[in-house]
């Protein structure tokens, strides 16, 4: 998984820094532990919670509020200044996730030999919108642009599991078309299986929207925490058996994390 950064890190104790960039380490510390905060943070906590002594402390906070990457409030907190907000919006405006993504889905389809999907919510429906597939002849039918039902594909599931009780039952208004002998069509049991769903983390599409097609889904997380697109892997159900998806669930999950982390999330730790 990608590299990330620790907001409470003791930035002094990075032995390869010197000099200015030493100080520049410790001052991307004090904005990491301000942006991780709910609130905006006293001298003390950053002293604190850094580990930098309180003079250098002083000395980098004035210095990163005159530049209004922070700001200090009318209480002596620090909180996080406008020009990061212009960091960040230029940051989020240049995010493909295509461009992201594909590196990680050739990764996966290598590693796999099958064919790897990306689609999020459009218009009630899963949109497609990246494809590796597999070298084989025989191999799922979806296409780039192509869209499939919510209920019955590993993706669509994935992003019901990724919202609200009230956004799924919005989402969920119409009548559930059986695609195949496997289709959930009952609204209360899909809700109960969405749970399912988002405790475990992935998806699994039973062959339950293409006949003889068996795939596992995972979500694929914003730099807000929202689920914004899913990655599946599909086959044919021939080759493609149970004990398969219990082997490269995983690998979908890794890939799903790392294209995440490329997109900004940093999930929560206990």
């Amino acid at each position: 998984m990608d590299g990330m950064s620790n907001p409470g890190m003791d930035a002094a104790s990075n032995s390869n820094a010197t000099g200015s960039a030493k100080s520049l380490v410790k001052g991307i510390a004090l904005v990491d532990l301000v942006a991780a905060s709910d609130e905006p943070l006293r001298l003390v906590d950053l002293v604190e919670r850094s580990g930098i002594p309180r003079p250098t402390a002083v000395r980098l906070l004035d210095v990163l509020c005159r530049a209004d990457v922070l700001r200090s409030e009318a209480d002596s907190r620090y909180a996080l200044g406008p020009r990061v907000v212009g960091w960040g919006q230029a940051f989020l405006e240049r995010i493909d996730l295509q461009q992201h993504a594909s590196d990680l889905i050739e990764e996966l389809v290598e590693l796999s030999g099958e064919t790897c999907f990306v689609g999020v919510l459009d218009r009630r429906t899963v949109l497609y919108i990246a494809a590796v597939h597999s070298p084989h002849a025989i191999r799922p039918a979806a296409r780039v642009g192509s869209r499939m039902p919510l209920h019955s594909t590993g993706i669509g599931k994935v992003l019901l599991a990724g919202r609200t009780h009230a956004e799924r039952l919005d989402l969920l208004d119409e009548p559930l078309e059986s695609r195949t002998p496997n289709t959930i069509t009952d609204r209360g049991e899909l809700l109960a299986h969405l749970d399912l769903v988002h405790d475990r983390g992935f998806a699994i599409d039973e062959i339950e929207n293409e006949e003889g097609v068996r795939c596992v889904a995972a979500p694929i997380h914003d730099h807000s925490g929202a689920v914004a697109a899913a990655l599946s892997l599909s086959a044919p159900a021939y080759r493609f058996t149970v004990d398969d998806l219990d082997r490269l669930a995983p690998e979908v999950l890794r890939i799903t994390d790392r294209i995440s982390h490329r997109l900004g999330y940093r999930p929560t730790t206990d």
